[in-house]
């Protein structure tokens, strides 16, 4: 059945997430379990938008509004654009792919950096578009000057991941103005700021500040991160209204539901519950860093919810290991086979995470 699929999609390698903690119960048996595999907010979303998706007001009997007035209305105000600038997607793959399917065509080419979201180059795969990935310096930071080399007269899109998953690097303003400033005018710039409320570098801007650098620049954010909706799967880019009028074209029409739209709406509301959680996680962010640090490993600095830690051995067997303590952590593939990403999780979380990590560490050098 080789000939089902097309050669181009038979030559994908799948997005991997990270493993389901009922996956791992029905594996092994385990029911206490601690999950820091998927940069998900370990404090979940704002009690308001819990109340708001199960209330018995929405009429679910009905289709979601295709165009997501409300949300959309809410995002304007809240980003200062219009929301004729917006257009909403079933989390902020989605606007990947419809990023490479519409603004790009078979054979063109795109930018992107390695190791960084897989998506870019399922997208750009999927388009059947040529592609450079661009090695990040020691496989960990951004590098400007590098992402302009790889640019040729083919070059359609580029993606930046600000902060970078999975490696937690940034981009500071004078960096990022360059390279938006210095792209050929042709090139869309598709900033991905999915852990942008996680940031607290000084040398910082959001897209959102930079908008009036180049006119081809799209910026990716979702509510699945810091806002807690991950299971709702809501994001969004910004755009001109070109851009967002071509993405409708090729839109699903009801593809965030009516739970999705109504939470996000309500938790963009309650900045107050979203500054309590992420004051929390870059907290608990710096003392998991430092202790990983204390047992001798190698940690990449991070301005995102999560940590990449090298372990100093294959990643996947200490990843394999913390499943038998009930821990399930994320292991990288090459070039960072011998890191892996935790996210950071409450206090007793991380601990039980530090406490297996420990125990695998010295068994395995036993």
């Amino acid at each position: 059945m080789s000939d089902l699929a097309a050669p181009h999609i038979l030559a994908l390698t799948a997005y991997e997430p990270g493993k389901p903690e009922d996956e791992l119960r029905r594996e092994l048996g385990l029911e206490d379990i601690v999950k820091l595999a998927s940069n998900e907010n370990p404090y979940g979303p704002s009690p308001k938008a819990v109340a708001a998706v199960s209330g018995e007001t929405l009429a679910l009997h009905r289709y979601p509004d295709p165009r997501g007035h409300h949300l959309r209305e809410a995002l304007g105000a809240h980003h200062r654009v219009s929301a004729a600038e917006i257009c909403l997607g079933n989390g902020s793959n989605e606007i990947i792919d419809l990023i490479c399917r519409v603004c790009a065509g078979r054979g063109e080419h795109a930018v992107f950096g390695h190791p960084s979201f897989p998506c870019y180059r399922i997208g750009s795969i999927a388009q059947e578009l040529r592609f450079t990935a661009v090695p990040l310096r020691e496989h960990l930071y951004w590098n400007v000057d590098d992402l302009l080399a790889a640019v040729t007269d083919e070059t359609k899109l580029l993606f930046v991941s600000n902060p970078n998953n999975p490696t937690g690097a940034y981009i500071g303003r004078t960096d990022l103005a360059r390279l938006l400033r210095e792209l050929p005018g042709r090139v869309l710039a598709v900033v991905d700021e999915a852990y942008v409320e996680y940031v607290d570098a000084d040398d910082f801007a959001p897209a959102t500040e930079l908008r009036d650098t180049r006119e081809r620049l799209a910026i990716l954010r979702t509510f699945s991160k810091a806002y807690g909706l991950a299971g709702l799967r809501v994001g969004y880019v910004i755009g001109t209204t070109d851009l967002v009028t071509h993405l409708n074209r090729l839109r699903a029409p009801f593809n965030v539901s009516t739970p999705g739209q109504a939470a996000a709406a309500v938790a963009l509301g309650d900045q107050a519950h979203l500054r309590e959680t992420v004051t929390a996680t870059v907290e608990d962010r710096a003392k998991l860093t430092t202790a990983l640090e204390a047992f001798g490993l190698r940690v990449a600095p991070s301005q995102a919810n999560f940590v990449l830690v090298d372990v100093g051995r294959p990643g996947r067997a200490v990843y394999e290991a913390l499943l038998q303590e009930g821990v399930i952590v994320r292991p990288m593939p090459p070039p960072l086979d011998h890191w892996l990403r935790v996210t950071v999780g409450r206090p007793g979380e991380n601990q039980r995470f530090l406490d297996s990590l420990e125990r695998v560490l010295r068994e395995s050098r036993a």
